[in-house]
């Protein structure tokens, strides 16, 4: 597991996480424009949409109302 932003996005983007907090949610489809920054995850509302998320000054993240583009997070499975 690696420290940088790119890597660890690359790394949630295969649906799996070490975090169990993080499962569940899913990765903002923004990116680099979400406020949240890249690995921001988000809980999805009932329709499967990601649920409103704004800047520091209240700017709405293009991803919001978003369905996920990658699957929602599980816990890696240990070897």
């Amino acid at each position: 597991m690696t420290d940088q932003p790119e890597d660890l996005r690359a790394e949630l983007e295969t649906g799996f996480t070490h975090q169990a907090w993080a499962v569940g949610r899913a990765l903002c489809p923004a990116r680099e424009e979400c406020p949240a920054g890249l690995v921001g995850v988000f809980p999805p509302l009932k329709t499967g949409r990601l649920p409103m998320h704004r800047g520091f000054l209240g700017d709405p993240c293009p991803g919001a109302y978003q369905m996920p583009v990658t699957p929602l997070l599980r816990l890696r499975p240990t070897a």
